[in-house]
């Protein structure tokens, strides 16, 4: 099986560089040439906690592939940021057929924009939650492994899931799952969680430890997983990220919730990718982060089903008058977002 990675960046790049080493017939795609050179010269560097290591991989650009491409794409992991998922897959819509099949692994439900373009019978779901950075052209950080799951959008196991699992050999984990939406959704909580750290420069394991804003954190991530539930979702849990420990709010135990957060935060110590991917969009790359196009959809169902989730909204505010240079790294807007929370979650 032929497999093409669009977007060979942090999540892109490490999952491309490990099904190389697994000797799987993969190809890495990138916009940035200086990228697509060095790993074709040197190969991927991947760092790690433990150790550095450089995979051999096979890339090109994507305009360079897209001019002498002769055949047919057979299986696409788009792995970019959810604002260009559009933008990057249709100029590969040629190199399209019946037989392609295209797996988002990407954050929030791309899937389901992908399936207006390719069909929903060609779009797999793909969740990943591995912590992993894109350094500098050439390397990569893959700060902490997670969860990986792939499935079907209708949540059936089919033979051409069963096929796919033996050529994605070499990843670190990886499920076959009839419930990846469940994942997705889930993770949407916490991105909504992630969100909020990424409004400081303390890192994520710090802002998720202070008992101060842990509730409010969880309300947070409790606005998005009452859509996902209306919307008939079945969460599950992942890499010690209980949803069902932030919803519902009424019954919430929470000895139990700062027990869990204990255990998350304690991973999150191990890791060396210390700042959520937002906010080294902006503090580093200094490129608009992907939460709104993330966070919008959801607000936007839950308002059609008569809910409101005036955090989850703030939230996004506060990150773009961040983005806009309006508002300085603070944790002083984690306070903003406890006085509103204050408000609507007493």
């Amino acid at each position: 099986m032929k497999i093409t990675v669009i977007g060979a960046g942090a999540i892109g790049g490490v999952i491309g560089a490990y099904l190389a080493r697994g000797g799987c017939d993969v190809i890495l795609l990138d916009v940035v040439p200086e990228h697509v050179e060095l790993m074709n010269k040197q190969g991927l560097k991947v760092v790690t906690p433990e150790t550095t290591t450089i995979i051999p991989v096979k890339a090109d650009t994507v305009e360079h592939y897209l001019k002498t491409a002769k055949e047919k794409l057979e299986c696409v992991l788009l792995c970019v940021k959810s604002q260009f998922t559009t933008s990057a897959l249709e100029p590969f819509l040629p190199l399209m057929d019946e037989n392609t099949f295209v797996i988002s692994v990407q954050n929030g439900l791309c899937e389901y924009e992908i399936a207006k373009l390719i069909g929903a019978e060609r779009t797999l779901c793909g969740f990943v939650n591995i912590f992993a950075d894109y350094l500098e052209p050439g390397v990569v950080n893959y700060g902490g492994k997670g969860a990986l799951a792939v499935g079907e959008l209708d949540g059936s196991i089919t033979p051409r899931l069963k096929e796919l699992e033996k050529h994605l050999i070499g990843l670190d984990r990886l499920e076959i799952s009839d419930n990846v939406l469940g994942y997705l959704w889930g993770k949407l909580g916490y991105a909504d969680i992630l969100t909020a750290t990424a409004l400081t420069n303390e890192t994520m394991a710090d802002v998720i430890d202070n008992p101060k804003y842990r509730v409010m954190l969880m309300n947070l991530a409790s606005e998005v997983l009452e859509v996902a539930l209306l919307k008939g979702a079945k969460l599950i849990p992942f890499d010690d990220w209980d949803p069902a420990d932030s919803f519902p709010r009424e019954g919430r135990d929470l000895d139990k919730m700062h027990q869990q957060l204990d255990i998350h935060v304690k991973r999150l110590r191990t890791y060396t990718k210390v700042h959520s991917g937002i906010w080294r969009d902006i503090a580093v790359r200094h490129r608009k982060a992907e939460m709104r196009s993330q966070l919008m959809p959801v607000i936007e169902m839950g308002e059609a089903l008569g809910l409101k989730l005036p955090l989850t909204r703030l939230n996004l505010d506060l990150l773009d008058e961040i983005q806009e240079g309006k508002r300085d790294f603070s944790v002083a807007n984690l306070d903003i977002l406890l006085e509103e929370n204050q408000k609507y979650y007493q």
